[in-house]
């Protein structure tokens, strides 16, 4: 489509914004005054825009927008358009840069599906498109559905290709991870971890996973017995343990808290001393911490990686483990971390959406997840307890977050002695 080509050949594009300042309370608050000048550049007039996603990055905030255009005609055009703050000062075809003149903070702009970090999704999301990239790795499909499962701008994403002759997911990835990650699939699926097989990957950015047998975890988490799942569990991630790793694994979010306080409290004025305190404790608990011998861990454990066998729920077992890319050398304490806060951040959405089932199942998981940390001796159970912290003060950058609940649970973990 000419839009698509018109936004994606242009590179950079320098504005003077009105903003007030880098990190201010509202993340990417000059998102309209940019968005009009994409639409500028395109000859169009911006008539409508919706944000639907907002998450945070190394260095700031990623959003999606769809933007609705007014071309001159009769019809409007629907787009959607990623803001990024902060973004990285790499030369990327097919972004736009926008510059605030009196703050320094720099917003780029650029049109889904062109990813400038994920070059394979513009033609993966495109059935035709698609089954050239499949026949390369011998895939032949007389025709195709392609459904995007998951995506992470600039990360990774997920499209599900259904054909006659097979299934297949797409994990879309950058293009010097897919050689690696291909790799891993096939180390841990030879040591016995239930991962995805590989079908084959491009140095294009891509790996053809197969599907997993089973029911994603969290969709049952009000079915299956806690101690039992909790036992496979631990089974699970001793498995993963033993596996050898050269690199290390996605870096422990607790290395990031520094950058969580100061959007926390820029977020959240009025709770500003609290969590300035909270990141103290938070800190105090890091230095006094005896670092653990690194071994091998998934890297970002919480139930929407975890399929289990749907005839097993009584006596659960674990027939699938998904995102094995954030893996490597690291603390097992962060496995157990994330874990613990991604069931208190579940409970809440469950309770947002009617579902009090599965929220009493994400707060039972939780508590019973947490009450075995003490086993792994005081340094885990301290290890454990700062990081989850961490994760939960994460979590309250999240639009529409339950902050006061969240940064209640975190304090009540990192303050509260009884938490041990």
């Amino acid at each position: 489509m000419t839009t698509l080509t018109t936004l994606t050949t242009l590179t950079t594009l320098t504005l003077t914004l009105t903003t007030t300042e880098p990190g201010g309370s509202r993340p990417l608050e000059q998102a309209p005054e940019i968005l009009e000048a994409v639409a500028e550049s395109l000859g169009m007039t911006l008539v409508g825009l919706h944000r639907f996603s907002i998450e945070t990055t190394a260095r700031g905030f990623t959003a999606g927008y769809t933007i609705e255009l007014d071309p001159g005609t009769q019809t409007t055009e629907s787009h959607t358009v990623y803001l990024e703050s902060n973004p990285t000062k790499r030369d990327r075809p097919g972004v736009l840069a926008f510059r605030d003149e009196q703050t320094g903070e720099t917003v780029a702009a650029w049109l889904y599906p062109n990813d400038p970090e994920l070059p394979a999704l513009a033609a993966a999301v495109y059935p035709d498109a698609a089954q050239v990239l499949l026949a390369r790795l011998g895939l032949h499909a007389s025709s195709l559905v392609v459904t995007i499962a998951a995506y992470r701008p600039g990360k990774r994403a997920v499209v599900r290709m259904v054909a006659p002759e097979f299934t297949v997911y797409f994990k879309v990835v950058r293009p010097a991870a897919a050689g690696p990650l291909h790799a891993r699939h096939v180390f841990w699926g030879a040591a016995g971890v239930p991962v995805p097989r590989s079908r084959g990957w491009s140095a294009d950015g891509f790996i053809a996973l197969e599907s997993v047998h089973g029911v994603e975890a969290s969709q049952v988490v009000a079915q299956f017995s806690p101690e039992p799942f909790l036992d496979e569990l631990d089974r699970l991630t001793t498995e993963i343990g033993l596996i050898e790793s050269s690199g290390p694994a996605r870096a422990s979010l607790s290395a990031r808290l520094p950058w969580y306080v100061q959007r926390a409290g820029s977020l959240l004025p009025a709770e500003w001393s609290g969590i300035t305190a909270l990141g103290a404790a938070i800190e105090r608990m890091r230095a006094a911490a005896i670092p653990a011998a690194p071994v091998t861990v998934h890297g970002d454990l919480h139930l929407g990686q975890i399929f289990l066998d749907p005839d097993t729920l009584d006596s659960p077992r674990i027939s699938g483990v998904l995102d094995i890319d954030t893996a490597g050398l690291g603390d097992p304490a962060d496995d157990a971390a994330a874990l613990y806060a991604h069931l208190v951040v579940s409970a809440l959405h469950h309770d947002d959406h009617s579902n009090p089932e599965a929220a009493e199942g994400c707060r039972v998981l939780a508590a019973r997840a947490r009450s075995r940390w003490p086993r792994r001796g005081e340094q885990f159970l301290n290890r454990a307890r700062y990081i989850a912290a961490t994760h939960l003060l994460g979590h309250v950058l999240t639009p529409g977050a339950h902050s006061a609940t969240l940064l209640a649970a975190a304090t009540e973990l990192v303050v509260d002695p009884a938490s041990a």
